[in-house]
């Protein structure tokens, strides 16, 4: 799933105040999902989410990236919304890349509780068109760690579009009464560039419940993004 919105663009005013050299960008997307999966929970139904990004270099091979996003949608409960915020820092070869990330998320109308998030991640970039993904956070909220492990491929099919699958399994530790492997999961998409800055992205994707509490879901979607 996509990360990103409200105080991301905090970093156009850190970067105006150094060398113009140092490159950096910030990207907007707004999209629809009809089910938000969270690590394996559905939170809400008819969702639609605005992400902002943004980050800048520090070296060739150092980075920061500042992310956030707002969601709302329906759930049973009632109206359910969620902001969230993550700063990252970034270590990139030709392939290899680790890092760090510390955010915070919000919920209202949700059974998941406000929390901290921190952890490192890691990914192996095996072709250049297939990357091994891993990643493990301590969520304060939940007061409990989550891993997952995945797959991340893609294929230009012209100059203009192409086809992205991402498919992993994770675990928790006595995340909401779920203990052990937690869920597998896939998503399949397709990008189409508008203009070289404009891109829509209709998606598919699912998650099987590994947990015998865990159900399992399927859901679509789509983003409209813009980069700067």
């Amino acid at each position: 799933m996509k990360l990103s919105a409200f105080f991301c663009i905090l970093p156009a005013v850190a970067v105006a105040e150094v060398e113009s050299s140092i490159p950096w960008g910030v990207e907007a997307v707004t999209g629809y999902r009809t089910e938000y999966i969270h690590r394996g929970m559905s939170l809400a139904d008819d969702v639609i989410d605005f992400q902002l990004e943004s980050g800048f270099a520090i070296s060739d091979t150092l980075s920061i990236g500042l992310r956030g996003w707002y969601a709302s949608g329906s759930a049973s409960g009632g109206d359910f919304s969620e902001t969230s915020g993550f700063a990252e820092l970034r270590y990139d070869e030709k392939t290899f890349s680790a890092g760090w990330v510390l955010g915070y998320r919000s919920f209202s109308g949700s059974q998941l509780s406000d929390g901290f998030e921190t952890g490192p991640f890691c990914s192996w970039h095996a072709t250049a068109d297939l990357d091994v993904n891993a990643e493990l956070r301590y969520d304060d909220g939940a007061d409990t760690w989550y891993a997952k492990a995945e797959l991340s491929w893609s294929k230009p099919l012209d100059q203009r579009s192409f086809v992205s699958a991402l498919a992993g399994i994770s675990a928790v530790g006595d995340f909401y009464d779920r203990e052990g492997l937690n869920d597998v999961f896939l998503r399949i998409s397709y990008t189409y560039n508008v203009a070289p800055n404009v891109s829509l992205t209709p998606f598919l994707g699912s998650s099987i419940g590994l947990d015998e509490k865990a159900d399992d879901y399927g859901y679509a979607g789509i983003w409209f993004e813009v980069s700067f």
